[in-house]
């Protein structure tokens, strides 16, 4: 059969079908293609010369047919809670580890399909959320109104003695101690290397840290910052975001909100040494109001996190720095962990999308120049492929790479596959309606997305095979124990990057338009229960217990328990997704109830 990849390569047929990345049958004055979807069709003056196409990233919003600028950044995800009739786990007896996918494409050439595939971007919808007026100020009000109503709703007894008129935005900047200028701000260089400039935004000297504070910023910097850095190597967040949080105040207290909102999933009773509070002067909180349990101090810590943020928005270099894109990270990662005792997402959503607004205003994304942007916009886009995948709501990434998958590092690939992950989850929220063509067309070119970037793996993503244990030798508690063979992958961002592959692929097949026939469905069956047994394996793997790999094994397993038609499969994956949320304390353990009704209905 001849390779479908060829057919991307053409330098034949109608200017829209080329750059739609499909084969025409080049009938003049319009082509068969081009009439089916009711778009232009445009044949060249000449013949042009054959060359490789272009990525997707490199082409300009007026090359796009029936793309407006909007919905060019593709962010459409929703959560696929809708099982299909596939699958069950279990790979073969003597088998370790269960290769990528059933069939290898046909990759004929000397080039390897990377992001040269054409999404038709005007199928996906994107709401108001790229509503260009939207910025740090309304980023600020939405926080605003949240934090308002949460205090209104709550008695005086349950919550601190805080001043909500101090939320009120400040309206004029105050005097300058010092001109806006300093040193070179660390950038893609040594993330230990740390050059802070002076801004009025900043205190000129370390912030010294209370005592009642340092166990909440110790935890963050030992357990918290690692589960963000996971997939960067020069780990960021928990070797660069310290230093900064010691020059800025918001920074700082948004920074204790997530380490004590964490504590507190492990110690939802615990009580924080005696210590009295000693509050900053100015700070709108009477220092007898503080309350000793965890989940008040980070409470405490967030609203002042938010009272900062209204005397310094009026600040133009503030709301364009590295302090306040950290900042709202911080607020969507305290959010997040806010959810781990409810199944309400709501406000976990509208920060995500109020970190987004801060991104834009700075120009971040997953290829920025600074080290720290990337670290914080993937981090993000972490964050919201799960928020997305269970709200049903696009994702909100709208950065197209590019740099060729060919050109990327092992650890740069590593995160490529959360951006792929990012597009199979918005496509998987496209109502399967209208442009059914151009729907399966953008299914088949996600599919052959995730088959390129597994073609070029390097070794680091591959398991370390472990010698089988003789059948003689075996006892019956090692063989009942594990119906699911441990998949053990180092290092664990490159576990995690295949946890994300799978995870992507069951959303595409769950998803994705079939042509029917009894071959297209045993294929899928195999697939599926392929990526379901590799996600598993991973997650039971004595490696991956450990906090940073359960913020990924938790959303992939999830995945999995989709396609398990049996009580069997069910009550496997059931007990190891409960081990994996008994590490992550996170997200809510309600998702065991969902699973169970989503397996209920489809019975």
């Amino acid at each position: 059969m001849p390779s479908k990849s060829r057919g991307l390569r053409t330098s034949t047929g109608c200017l829209t079908c080329r750059k739609r990345r499909v084969k025409c049958e080049e009938s003049r004055p319009s082509c068969k293609n081009c009439e089916r979807v009711e778009r232009e069709c445009v044949y060249p003056k000449k013949t042009e010369t054959p060359r490789r196409p272009r990525a997707l990233s490199a082409r300009k919003t007026s090359q796009m047919p029936g793309v407006t600028e909007s919905a060019l950044m593709n962010c459409i995800p929703e959560t696929v809670n809708a099982p299909a009739p596939t699958s069950g786990l279990s790979p073969g007896p003597t088998q370790s580890w269960v290769s990528f996918s059933a069939e290898q494409p046909d990759l004929s050439g000397d080039t390897i399909p990377e992001e040269c595939f054409f999404i038709d971007d005007s199928l996906f919808t994107f709401g108001d959320t790229l509503t260009p007026n939207f910025g740090p100020v309304e980023w600020y009000d939405l926080l605003a109104a949240d934090a308002v109503n949460s205090m209104q709703g709550q008695t005086h007894s349950n919550r601190w003695n805080f001043d909500i008129a101090s939320l009120s935005r400040r309206q004029s900047p105050r005097q300058s101690l010092a001109p806006e200028s300093g040193g070179i701000p660390f950038g893609n260089g040594d993330a230990q290397v740390v050059t802070i400039p002076f801004q009025p935004w900043n205190t000129e000297i370390r912030i010294e840290l209370k005592r009642e504070e340092i166990g909440f910023f110790d935890h963050y910097v030992n357990v918290v910052a690692p589960i963000l850095d996971l997939f960067d190597p020069a780990q960021h967040f928990a070797s660069v975001v310290p230093h900064l949080a010691l020059r800025n105040v918001g920074l700082l207290k948004s920074l204790l909100a997530v380490g004590a909102c964490h504590m507190a999933l492990y110690q939802p009773q615990d009580h924080i040494h005696e210590a009295q509070s000693q509050l900053q002067p100015g700070t709108p909180t009477s220092a007898s109001s503080y309350s000793p349990s965890t989940s008040n101090f980070a409470e405490q810590f967030y609203y002042e996190t938010l009272h900062y943020l209204s005397q310094n928005l009026l600040y133009q270099s503030y709301t364009g720095s590295h302090e306040i894109l950290v900042t709202a990270i911080m607020i969507s990662t305290y959010e997040m962990f806010g959810t781990a005792a409810t199944s309400d997402h709501s406000n976990w959503d509208r920060h995500l999308r109020g970190a987004f607004w801060i991104q834009r205003n700075t120009d971040t994304s997953g290829e920025s120049i600074h080290g720290l942007q990337r670290a914080v916009w993937w981090a993000w886009l972490r964050q919201d492929i799960w928020a997305a995948f269970r709200t049903g709501r696009p994702t909100l990434t709208i950065h197209q790479p590019k740099i060729a998958m060919s050109a990327l590092t092992s650890d740069e690939l590593a995160t490529r596959i959360i951006y792929i992950a990012a597009k199979c989850v918005q496509f998987a929220a496209t109502p399967k309606k209208g442009d059914i063509a151009g729907y399966m067309e953008a299914g088949e070119t996600l599919m052959r997305m995730l088959d390129a970037w597994k073609n070029i793996l390097p070794a680091s993503f591959e398991p370390i095979l472990i010698a089988a244990i003789p059948q003689a030798l075996s006892t019956p508690s090692l063989t009942e124990a594990h119906q699911v063979a441990p998949i053990w992958i180092h290092p664990p961002a490159h576990a995690a990057a295949i946890q994300t592959y799978h995870f992507a692929r069951i959303i595409m097949i769950l998803n994705q338009p079939s042509t029917g026939g009894l071959n297209k469905y045993q294929t899928r069956f195999k697939l599926l229960r392929e990526s379901t047994s590799t996600i598993c394996g991973i997650a039971v793997a004595q490696q991956s217990h450990n906090l940073p790999s359960a913020f990924v094994s938790f959303q992939a397993v999830y995945a999995a328990a989709l396609c398990a038609e049996t009580q069997d499969r069910q009550g496997e994956i059931l007990g190891i997704l409960r081990t994996v949320l008994s590490i992550s304390k996170f997200p809510s353990i309600s998702i065991l109830d969902d699973l169970v009704n989503v397996w209920g209905g489809a019975s």
